[in-house]
């Protein structure tokens, strides 16, 4: 099976879809994880490798790039609808 996300860093919480990803298709990319989409994930936008409870950071390139503005479940697309600035 054809890897459809990339994991940019080693410490993200998030991976970027390659192309468009179905809802309940397996996310193939990341190694010994076994995710299913928990919604559509459109090209380049990013999917939760793990649990992310509210208020915690998201990370992408190994930075956090926001928090999560709902508690985020592996699968989940992660998106501005769940992902708020970090204040200061």
């Amino acid at each position: 099976m054809q890897a459809n996300v990339i994991v940019i860093h080693r410490k993200d919480n998030v991976a970027v879809a390659m192309r468009e990803i179905e809802a309940g298709e397996a996310i193939v990319g990341v190694e010994s994880k076994e995710l299913k989409a928990g919604a559509d994930i459109p090209p380049s936008h990013k999917v939760a490798l793990t649990s992310i409870p509210k208020g915690e950071p998201v990370i992408k390139y190994g930075e956090s790039i926001g928090l999560a503005d709902e508690s985020i479940r592996p699968g989940d697309w992660v998106h501005t609808h769940n992902i708020k600035p970090e204040e200061g």
